[in-house]
């Protein structure tokens, strides 16, 4: 995308900002994990990568060993469609699991998801081989998967993120 794209506005709102009013409703804490200190205006903590440029299993891992709590809604800056009856049907239906994984069209998306801190170790260990795959990391943890979209009926761009201009200019056109 060549830019931070949480920072991105979106009628009239950053997309962080969008993350963030789905999250607090549900959760008892917000911290973001980024390298960029423009996220400081939003009053929450905010942390830098501890094992930095290894993509989303650095953020989860840093997530994870910052946050307070055993069970942790990780959801990545670029999902403005996110919603926060969506979060709370994922932490509800989250239990023993490592990891409980929402599903859409056959497609997890592991970075939108309950993650237990226990589960930061397996992240170190990934890192720690140079293994920075997503979906290499689910096969170390307990996952359950989850399909959110045929179970209740959310919708299918809800999931929707923004990776390019183009997709930016498609979800400012919804």
């Amino acid at each position: 995308m060549g830019t931070d794209k949480g920072m991105l506005e979106l009628n009239g709102k950053k997309i962080i900002e969008y993350v963030i009013a789905s999250l607090t409703p549900n959760v008892s804490e917000v911290i973001i994990i980024s390298n960029n200190e423009n996220y400081n205006y939003l009053g929450y903590k905010v942390y830098k990568d501890i094992v930095k440029e290894c993509g989303p299993i650095g953020g989860i891992f840093t997530g994870l060993e910052k946050s307070i709590t055993e069970n942790n809604i990780i959801v990545s800056c670029d999902i403005p469609n996110i919603s926060s009856t969506m979060i709370a049907y994922i932490i509800s239906n989250s239990d023993e699991e490592d990891a409980l994984i929402p599903v859409h069209s056959g497609q997890p998306e592991p970075l939108c998801a309950v993650y237990k801190k226990s589960t930061a170790k397996d992240f170190k260990q990934l890192l720690n081989s140079g293994n920075y795959k997503m979906l290499d990391a689910l096969k170390h943890l307990k996952t359950s998967y989850l399909d959110v979209v045929n179970a209740q009926g959310f919708s299918e761009d809800i999931f929707s993120n923004i990776n390019t201009p183009a997709e930016f200019q498609a979800q400012k056109l919804r």
